[in-house]
C-alpha cells in the first residue's frame, strides 16, 4: 500500500496546485518515483486517480471538521468552529482552493462519478451544518445550512483569489445574522488534515 500512499499524496499535491487537466500521469509517476506499471496496477486510469484523491480528499476533509465541530458544545460555538475551521485552512500552505469545485469545473459533467463526488461533498458539510442549526426552535435549518454552504463556498473562492483575509469583511457581515460571536475568525492552529 506504500506505493498507492504514494502515487495518491503526489497526485493530491500536484491537483491541488495545477489543477486536474494541467497534470498528467508521467509527471505524477516521475514525482511518486513509481513505474507506470505500478500506477495503472493501482489506477487504471487518470479518471480512477483523480476519484481516489477526492475520495481521500473527502475523508480527511470531513474528519477533521467533525472532530473541530464535537470540541465545542453549543449550537453558537459548534457553528463558529465552522468557520474558525475554514479559516485555519485558508492561512495553511497547503490551500489551493476546493479540490471538488475545481475538478467540477475542469471536468463539467463527464465523467459522471466526479459530479457524483463533488455533489456528495457539498451535501455532507451542508448536512454537518444543518445539524447544528436544526437544535434552534424556530430557524429553517435547511434554508439557513445552505446560506452557510453557499457562504462557505464563497469564502473558499475569495480566499483561493484574494488570500486570507478576504474573507474577513463577509464574516463580519455574517457572524450578527447567524447570532454568532463577531470577533474576527482564528487562524491559529495547524489544518494537518491537509498534508498530502
Amino acid at each position: 500500500m506504500a506505493k498507492r500512499d504514494d502515487i495518491l499524496a503526489t497526485a493530491t499535491r500536484l491537483f491541488g496546485e495545477h489543477g486536474y487537466h494541467a497534470v498528467g500521469v508521467d509527471r505524477i509517476r516521475d514525482e511518486a518515483e513509481v513505474s507506470k506499471m505500478t500506477l495503472y496496477h493501482h489506477f487504471p486510469g487518470k479518471e480512477a486517480l483523480v476519484e481516489a484523491v477526492l475520495e481521500q480528499r473527502h475523508e480527511r476533509f470531513m474528519a477533521s471538521l467533525n472532530a473541530a465541530v464535537e470540541s465545542s458544545s453549543t449550537w453558537e460555538t459548534r457553528l463558529r468552529a465552522v468557520f474558525d475551521w475554514h479559516a485555519r485552512w485558508f492561512a495553511s500552505e497547503n490551500f489551493h482552493g476546493c479540490m471538488f469545485l475545481k475538478a467540477t469545473e475542469e471536468y463539467a459533467r463527464e465523467p459522471a462519478s466526479l459530479l457524483a463526488l463533488s455533489r456528495r461533498h457539498k451535501a455532507e458539510v451542508k448536512a454537518l451544518v444543518e445539524e447544528i442549526i436544526a437544535t434552534q426552535e424556530g430557524v429553517s435549518a435547511p434554508r439557513l445550512a445552505r446560506l452557510v454552504q453557499v457562504t462557505l463556498d464563497g469564502m473558499i473562492v475569495n480566499a483561493y483569489l484574494f488570500g486570507p483575509d478576504a474573507v474577513d469583511d463577509a464574516w463580519a457581515a455574517l457572524a450578527p445574522l447567524l447570532a454568532l460571536d463577531a470577533r474576527p475568525l482564528d487562524r491559529e492552529g495547524a489544518a494537518d488534515w491537509t498534508q498530502p
